[in-house]
């Protein structure tokens, strides 16, 4: 049996894919490859960053006439709209042109102004991979698309017969077949250094927390975890790990946790079998639904 492991910078983040299989190493490093191309491929079609992204597109243009996307792109919107409905807004991919003025997205023309920070409701979904904004508006997908790469590297590695694999994108994390799967959380307390022990309590997991701050022009901290109604950025160190089936739930549901009221998050993590555990900067460790 065979191991290996690769790191590659992609997504804003470093990216680690682990393989243990039969086949010979260099055929893991071969898988591994294929696996960092399709992620390189989401980067390349849901950067906010990138201009020539379908998410750029959209951005430009998308209240003008509907846009034709790749399929995967489509799928992401049309998973981020579904979620922002049952979190009745908590998880909101319009929340971008905030972004954007906290310094934490790139700014690009002017549609960035509190002025277009749009809706979900606002994004309509046609035939044909088609999407339009019923208003200007701009979209990011940085807090579901990681997930989505995730998944994606693992729908394919799961064809290859491999004995396990760990794919882990920042902490966007999912888990293949009969492999060690221990997971170590930062602790809020002290998040530079300090872990918390634990184990998959399903096949992907995404943590999200507000301790991680950023300077806007240098003069001013601040979240890249924002309201997307207030604008206002989160300021408790509530760290939030999900569990999911998928790392795009997972991804996109710690955000449910951290801003929607507690009634709906939870009827949303048993809708999805799906678990939270909350750790607080009092060093209490909180498993939803209980």
């Amino acid at each position: 049996m065979n191991t290996i492991k690769r790191c590659q910078p992609l997504l804003g983040t470093f990216v680690e894919i682990t393989l243990t299989g039969k086949a010979a190493e260099e055929r893991l490093h071969q898988h591994a490859g294929k696996a960092f191309e399709m992620i390189r491929c989401v980067q390349r079609m849901m950067s906010f960053h990138d201009p020539d992204s379908d998410i750029s597109r959209l951005n430009r243009c998308g209240h003008l006439a509907p846009l034709q996307v790749h399929p995967w792109t489509y799928h992401v919107l049309e998973e981020a709209v579904k979620l922002s409905r049952e979190t009745e807004g908590a998880f909101d991919i319009t929340v971008a042109p905030r972004l954007v003025r906290s310094g934490l997205l790139p700014r690009h023309g002017s549609l960035t102004s509190l002025a277009e920070a749009g809706r979900w409701e606002e994004i309509d979904l046609h035939g044909g991979r088609a999407v339009s904004f019923r208003r200007p508006l701009q979209v990011d997908l940085g807090g579901i698309a990681k997930g989505f790469a995730v998944d994606k590297a693992v729908e394919y590695l799961s064809t290859l017969g491999l004995e396990g694999a760990i794919v882990n994108a920042g902490g966007d994390l999912r888990v293949l077949g009969r492999i060690d799967s221990r997971v170590a959380i930062r602790d809020p307390r002290d998040p530079h250094r300090a872990a918390v022990p634990g184990v998959m309590l399903r096949p992907a997991l995404a943590t999200s927390a507000a301790y991680f701050v950023r300077a806007a022009g240098g003069l001013k901290k601040t979240t890249a975890i924002m309201h997307p109604r207030t604008g206002r950025p989160m300021k408790s160190n509530l760290s939030v790990s999900v569990f999911a089936r998928t790392c795009i739930e997972a991804d996109a549901l710690t955000k449910a946790v951290l801003l929607a009221p507690q009634k709906l998050w939870n009827q949303v993590l048993a809708a999805r079998d799906s678990v939270a555990l909350l750790l607080t900067t009092k060093g209490e460790q909180v498993l939803f639904p209980a």
